[in-house]
């Protein structure tokens, strides 16, 4: 049956019972009004409509709250610390028991004992109906790791704090080496564990390398070769070939009868050629004799300096290059694709200061150079080679001392010696007969490095600049005299000297309600007197 259906039976029903109460209570009247004999009957009045029930009072609350700074309870984990109350106090209730649970020992005096990391609040309930609200933080205990670092680094300044699991670092050390050792014991009592350190004192390294060659050649070379022939030997002709510095071509002599004798000629059509590899030549035309001669004293001397200077700062990495790209062809399947190989002098270190007096180096200079002896073709280009001098290492030194990280000593000799058997084997007479190529080649290398802790040029100081003591030259110098360089004529100074006159300038005071603004000079940031 449908719910609706239910409410209007009902309400059918309860005004039938009302209409019958109404009558009854009319006849009752009636009956009391005859029996009494009163006069005329009196009319029955309605009964009064019921009133609706009183509607409920609305429900207040208050709600209490911490104040903005409540009164903190450390408490390390797995510890528990004692809290004195000034006043008795009735129950402590804890918002998080999974954080700290509470024992109350005496009336003023509560047990708070830390379970796991974090932060929940204490309500204490006081006589009278107060109420207090507090703040308890379980943390690491970290009283052991203080003590630790002060053992393990005296000099250092640093305050350990915790932050529920967290250990954080922060102060001062004297040096890297102090900061390890230190991270190493907070990782002891934690695994999270923030470095807020900083290592006080000069943190900027300047490494000065120097790359130092000398390569010594020499060469000594002696060869004879030579033929006689022609009409003066028409049965027979001599060609001394050790070495391979004779060009001559053999052959037989033009319109010549093959019945008859043949004479073998050396000179065809365009004469004898001539080739590099003979220092010297003689012949005798009537004679049909002539001689080559290999004789070669040669000397060679390289010499390589390079000293790339580069500055960073501790921990971080630092490189530089002075030089260029060769192009290197790739072939492909369809094309040739062009990849760029670098050369030059590059340097490239990272240093760590480990402390005042020593700092430790990874290092790796190098220095190359293009090699067309050794050059290659690919698809029409000339590729050449690279020398190279390079050296990696790590070393530790202090600042201002000067460490060799590298060196080599190469003596190269190589002999070759060719003759003709017996003919070369005669004393003198012999070197006719035989080629002899002597080489001998000597390397020398070594690389230095020197780190020295640097500090900022401070304003108004300045160093050397490559090109500062340069002087315009004017139109006299130029044209006429033919000079790049002028001679300080009035109007054009150095570099230098017109940089220290602005530096020296009076400093100029901006009028009042104005900014100053700093300009950046030459050399660096400009200072207090300068720039404004």
């Amino acid at each position: 049956m449908n719910p609706q259906t239910n409410v209007a039976a009902d309400r059918r029903v309860g005004r039938k019972l009302t209409r019958r109460a109404r009558l009854a209570g009319a006849l009752g009247l009636l009956g009391l009004a005859g029996a009494l004999g009163a006069g005329p009957v009196a009319r029955a009045q309605p009964a009064p409509e019921p009133s609706a029930p009183a509607a409920a009072p609305p429900v207040q609350i208050r709600v209490t709250r911490a104040q903005d700074r409540p009164q903190l309870i450390p408490v390390a984990v797995s510890q528990g610390v004692l809290v004195d109350f000034s006043v008795p106090i009735r129950e402590v209730h804890v918002a998080n028991p999974e954080i700290a649970d509470v024992a109350v020992t005496s009336p003023r005096q509560i047990l708070v004992n830390g379970k796991s990391f974090g932060t929940t609040q204490l309500v204490a309930m006081i006589d009278g109906g107060a109420q207090s609200i507090f703040t308890i933080a379980v943390d690491l205990d970290l009283e052991r790791l203080q003590a630790s670092i002060l053992k393990t680094a005296p000099r250092a300044k640093v305050q350990a704090t915790g932050l529920l699991d967290t250990v954080v670092l922060s102060g001062t050390i004297p040096d890297s080496d102090a900061a390890e050792r230190i991270m190493q014991i907070a990782g002891v009592y934690s695994k999270n564990v923030i470095n807020h350190m900083r290592v006080a004192g000069v943190q900027q390294v300047v490494l000065r390398c120097t790359v130092a060659e000398v390569n010594r050649t020499a060469t000594r070379q002696l060869g004879f070769n030579g033929w006689m022939a022609g009409s003066n030997f028409p049965d027979m002709f001599v060609v001394q070939q050790v070495g391979g510095i004779n060009p001559v071509n053999i052959g037989g002599a033009k319109e010549v009868s093959v019945s008859g004798r043949i004479p073998f000629a050396t000179d065809q059509q365009s004469g004898l050629p001539l080739t590099q590899v003979p220092t010297l030549s003689f012949g005798f035309p009537q004679a049909q004799m002539q001689i080559f001669i290999k004789a070669l004293r040669e000397n060679g001397l390289l010499r390589v300096l390079a000293e790339p200077n580069l500055v960073t700062v501790s921990g971080q990495e630092a490189s530089f290059l002075a030089g260029g790209e060769l192009p290197i062809p790739v072939q492909q399947r369809d094309s040739i694709s062009i990849e760029y190989r670098e050369y030059g002098i590059r340097l490239v270190f990272t240093p760590t200061i480990v402390n005042e007096n020593a700092i430790r180096l990874r290092v790796a200079p190098e220095v190359s150079e293009p090699d067309f002896s050794t050059a290659v073709r690919i698809g029409g280009f000339v590729v050449p080679g690279l020398i190279q001098r390079r050296v990696e290492t790590v070393v530790e030194l202090g600042s201002g001392q000067t460490f060799a990280i590298g060196g080599m000593l190469s003596d190269k000799t190589r002999a070759t010696s060719g003759r003709i058997p017996a003919l070369g084997d005669v004393p003198v007479l012999g070197s006719l007969f035989s080629s002899i190529d002597y080489q001998s080649e000597e390397s020398e290398l070594v690389v230095l490095v020197t780190p020295e802790l640097v500090e900022p040029l401070n304003p108004g100081q300045s160093g050397n600049i490559p090109g500062s003591d340069y002087v315009v030259p004017n139109d006299w110098e130029l044209f006429l005299l033919g000079q790049l360089d002028g001679e300080g004529t009035p109007g054009h100074k150095p570099v230098a000297e017109r940089a220290s006159q602005e530096a020296a300038r009076p400093v100029r005071t901006s009028p009042p309600g104005s900014t100053a603004v700093r300009l950046r000079g030459p050399i660096g940031p400009a200072g207090e007197d300068e720039g404004t």
